[in-house]
């Protein structure tokens, strides 16, 4: 009995190996003119072509790739772009951003905003925000990245005044 489980164990293992490799494949499947599977291999290779083209990526010598420096700037600030703030038990402090942007900024000034609504922060005005998390970190570091954190401020402050209870509903807290 256990001598033939042996075999049919190892035969079973390397069946689900089988099928992996097959989910896994980059051979593209496709039904009815659809891709339902796999990589498309060209649009893979046209994005790296692209990005070595762009002076952010270089082929080692192994056939491997690396970031270049200019490569490790572009990177940070795609992960900036879709960083989410952790949320965890509110303390009851609310971060109050505040920012003045001169006019000559004003493509940055919009980036900003967008950024903090895609973060949910609570709009007060067009310039102040709160955020009822810990955030300091997060907007500091896509503050710099655009070069506009001179002129944004975070207050921490217990209380928002009127507008709190809006606030509140608009956090759920």
């Amino acid at each position: 009995m256990r001598a033939d489980f042996i075999p049919q164990f190892i035969g079973a293992l390397i069946e689900i190996g089988k099928e992996i490799r097959d989910i896994w494949s980059w051979e593209s499947l496709y039904y009815k003119g659809i891709r339902v599977k796999g990589y498309d291999r060209r649009k893979f290779y046209n994005g790296i072509k692209n990005l070595e083209n762009r002076k952010l990526l270089y082929k080692h010598s192994n056939g491997r790739y690396g970031l270049t420096k200019k490569g490790h700037g572009w990177f940070s600030g795609r992960l900036l772009k879709f960083h989410k703030i952790s949320h965890t038990q509110w303390d009851g402090k609310w971060r109050i951003l505040i920012f003045d942007i001169p006019q000559e900024l004003h493509n940055k000034r919009n980036l900003l905003r967008a950024k903090l609504k895609s973060l949910g922060f609570y709009m007060i005005q067009k310039s102040v925000f709160a955020f009822p998390y810990p955030c300091e970190k997060e907007v500091s570091a896509y503050a710099n990245y655009l070069g506009i954190a001179d002129y944004l401020d975070i207050i921490t402050a217990y209380n928002l005044g009127i507008g709190e209870q809006a606030a509140r509903k608009f956090f759920a807290l």
